[in-house]
């Protein structure tokens, strides 16, 4: 007994017990305090991760700054206006034994100067009730033809298009009374779209020089030569690239149409072996110098 008390005793005193046992207390302490700690990181943690994980799966509702794919809605085209002109509908209606024919356009409200150089105007003169063609001189008419344009024979579309200041613009379709489609022009106010046309004034181009008709890559359709103040100097008609029928020469009067000389080419473009030949001459008095024996025989 006296040996257990003495061995304990001296070799752990008992502040040691008392010591070790504070000591012991203290590191249960620490151990919770890092347990607590790690629970509070971990949850926090994991808050933090569920709240990314929600951020991510939660659809992004701002506004964003995309490419419009939807195309906008058509303005209301303003009713009867074409080219940027308010227009009046009008129609002429002729009727024969066979046949109705009714002709459905646009006229221009007021009057209009019209083209210096086309060779067909078109308006509606009310008098003879129907439509006519005049030539442009700059001059001012009234009830020109502008906006589109319709001709049928007993219901049956027979010729459509569409008239720019009177003049004949884009296509043009013609058909015959069984709906058979037998030519299409393509116009560009009043000349052939294709047409060749030169100016005496290259940059202004007001004054037209030259208008050689092209249809197709071929020469095709009325030809026009002009003298600089704008009177007609030469006129003729093509075929398949062949000059045809009765070509026209002018003097040059200020404001006056004179002619000078008429020269005879095939009536028709396949006509082979055919020698040209001046018809007719006149002075500048409008007295004929020339008459062609051929056509005194």
């Amino acid at each position: 007994m006296l040996n257990w008390y003495f061995v304990n005793h001296v070799k752990y005193p008992p502040t040691f017990f008392v010591n070790f046992g504070a000591m012991r207390k203290s590191v249960l302490f620490l151990i919770l305090i890092c347990i607590s700690s790690l629970a509070i990181a971990q949850s926090k943690k994991k808050r933090k991760d569920t709240k990314k994980k929600a951020d991510i799966e939660k659809p992004d509702i701002r506004l964003k700054k995309e490419a419009d794919t939807i195309p906008d809605a058509e303005l209301k085209k303003k009713k009867n206006f074409y080219f940027g002109e308010k227009t009046k509908k009008a129609f002429t209606r002729k009727e024969s034994r066979t046949a109705v024919t009714f002709e459905l356009f646009h006229i221009l409200k007021e009057p209009v100067k019209v083209d210096n150089y086309v060779r067909r105007v078109y308006y509606h003169d009310t008098k003879r009730g129907e439509v006519v063609a005049v030539t442009g001189r700059g001059q001012s008419l009234s009830r020109v033809l502008h906006g589109p344009y319709k001709r049928t024979i007993n219901d049956i579309v027979v010729e459509e298009g569409i008239y720019f200041y009177g003049t004949k613009h884009k296509t043009w379709m013609y058909q015959k009374t069984d709906s058979t489609l037998y030519d299409k022009k393509h116009f560009h106010k009043g000349w052939y779209r294709d047409s060749k046309i030169t100016y005496y004034d290259e940059v202004e181009k007001t004054k037209i020089k030259e208008v050689i008709p092209y249809r197709y890559g071929k020469r095709e359709g009325d030809y026009f030569l002009f003298f600089e103040s704008g009177n007609i100097a030469v006129r003729g008609r093509y075929e398949f690239d062949r000059k045809v029928g009765v070509w026209e020469e002018f003097h040059n009067f200020p404001g006056v149409v004179r002619i000078k000389k008429e020269v005879q080419y095939p009536p028709q473009f396949h006509i082979k072996g055919f020698k040209a030949y001046v018809r007719k001459e006149w002075n500048r008095n409008a007295t004929p110098t020339y008459v062609a024996p051929q056509l005194n025989q």
